[in-house]
């Protein structure tokens, strides 16, 4: 029994070929998987911790810009927040990454501003 199904799995592990998908077919054409190259996330930001990555997500979505997280997952694990392992970088559709970095630009010198007191 146990050649028989061992001989029915060793198809499943193969490329198939000759075969053409139906959309091919209609269109000429392959499909694609996900969405064109404008959606495609960009970094925008690389937060030395994880705080402040959602500080920054927060404010870009805020301002109606989607954005996500990536970060490492072993700085999650073992509760880093300082070092390369910490490290978060904010990403966003390219398409919004111009926007995107001319608001946080625009924050960090009001930030800047605030800082240095008034003579």
């Amino acid at each position: 029994m146990m050649s028989v199904l061992s001989e029915g799995l060793a198809g499943w592990f193969r490329p198939r070929r000759g075969t053409v998908d139906a959309e091919e077919t209609q269109t000429g054409t392959t499909a694609t998987t996900g969405g064109s190259l404008d959606q495609e996330p960009v970094v925008v930001w690389i937060a030395p911790n994880q705080m402040e990555a959602q500080i920054v997500k927060g404010r870009l979505e805020s301002a109606g810009i989607p954005a996500i997280i990536r970060s490492e997952v072993l700085g999650a694990i073992f509760g880093l927040t300082t070092g390369a392992l910490a490290e978060s970088a904010v990403l966003v559709p390219a398409a919004l990454a111009d926007k995107a970095e001319t608001l946080l630009q625009s924050d960090e010198s009001l930030d800047s501003d605030e800082a240095v007191p008034a003579e």
